[in-house]
C-alpha cells in the first residue's frame, strides 16, 4: 500500500484522500496546526457590534466559524464566503452566504464581489487569520474599499504527542510515504518543526504557489502544485509525480 500524508484534519482531509485513492495512494489526515484565539479575542464582536458594513468576506471555514462565534444577536451585511466548505460552516453557524462559482480563494473572493457590486467607499470587514494572506485586502481597497481586517483566530503547530499525528509521523519519519500534500505556509512551518522538511523522502504536492515556495524555502525539490485549490486539482499535480514509474 502506498500512502499519501494530508497535513489537514480529517474532516478536511476527507475528499482530498478520495481524489488520491483514484491513483492507488491512501489518505492519512495528520493536521499539523490548530486553531487558536485571537490575542484580541473581542476585536471581532465589537467590530460586529459597531456595525456599518456594507459587507463582510470569509475566506476560510475557520474565519466561518470564528465570525459565528463572535456574532451575537447582530444582523448581519452580506457575507461572501469562498467555497462550499466555508458556506457550510457559515449556514452551521445560522449565516447564509452567496458562495460565487468558480471562486477557488481570497483573492478571486474579493473580484468576484467587487464584480457584484460597487464597494468604493464601503465599509467591508475581514476576519481573517493572524498572518493569514493579504490578497483579498488588497485588492478590495485598490477598489476604494474602507477595509476592516480583524484577526479572529491564529494558527499554532500541533503539539509533537498529539495522537492524531501519531501515525502520518511514523510513514514519514521511516521514509513509508509516497507523497505528503501541503495546504498553507503555516502548516509548512509546522511540518518542518515537527519532522524537518529536508528529512522528508515523499513527493510533496502543495494547494497553490504560496505554500509551494514555502515548501521550496524550507529545502524541498521538485514539489508538484495544483492548478486550482481543489481535491481534483491536487491530484492531478500529485499524478505528474507518481507513481515515479509507470
Amino acid at each position: 500500500m502506498a500512502y499519501a500524508v494530508i497535513t489537514r484534519e480529517a474532516d478536511a482531509a476527507a475528499p482530498y484522500a478520495a481524489a488520491l485513492a483514484a491513483l492507488g495512494l491512501e489518505g492519512v489526515a495528520m493536521p499539523v496546526t490548530c486553531t487558536a484565539p485571537p490575542e484580541n479575542p473581542g476585536e471581532l464582536a465589537r467590530a460586529i457590534a459597531r456595525g456599518g458594513h456594507a459587507a463582510i468576506v470569509v475566506a476560510s471555514a475557520r474565519a466561518a466559524a470564528a465570525l459565528a462565534a463572535a456574532r451575537g444577536g447582530a444582523v448581519l451585511p452580506e457575507v461572501w464566503a469562498v467555497g462550499p466548505a466555508t458556506g457550510r460552516a457559515l449556514a452551521a453557524g445560522g449565516i447564509a452566504a452567496v458562495v460565487p462559482p468558480a471562486v477557488r480563494d481570497g483573492a478571486t473572493l474579493a473580484r468576484a464581489l467587487i464584480a457584484a457590486r460597487a464597494v468604493a467607499g464601503q465599509r467591508v470587514l475581514v476576519p481573517r487569520a493572524d498572518e493569514g494572506r493579504e490578497e483579498a485586502i488588497a485588492i478590495l481597497r485598490d477598489a476604494g474599499a474602507d477595509v476592516e481586517a480583524i484577526v479572529a483566530y491564529r494558527t499554532v503547530p500541533a503539539a509533537a504527542d498529539e495522537p492524531a499525528l501519531a501515525y502520518g509521523l511514523a510513514l514519514l519519519r521511516r521514509g513509508a510515504a509516497a507523497v505528503c500534500a501541503v495546504f498553507a505556509p503555516s502548516q509548512v512551518a509546522a511540518l518542518d518543526g515537527l519532522v524537518g522538511i529536508r528529512a522528508i523522502t515523499a513527493r510533496f504536492a502543495a494547494i497553490g504557489e504560496t505554500t509551494a515556495a514555502a515548501l521550496r524555502a524550507a529545502g524541498a525539490t521538485g514539489v508538484a502544485v495544483a492548478g486550482a485549490p481543489t481535491p481534483e486539482g491536487l491530484a492531478k499535480a500529485v499524478s505528474a509525480v507518481y507513481p515515479l514509474e509507470s
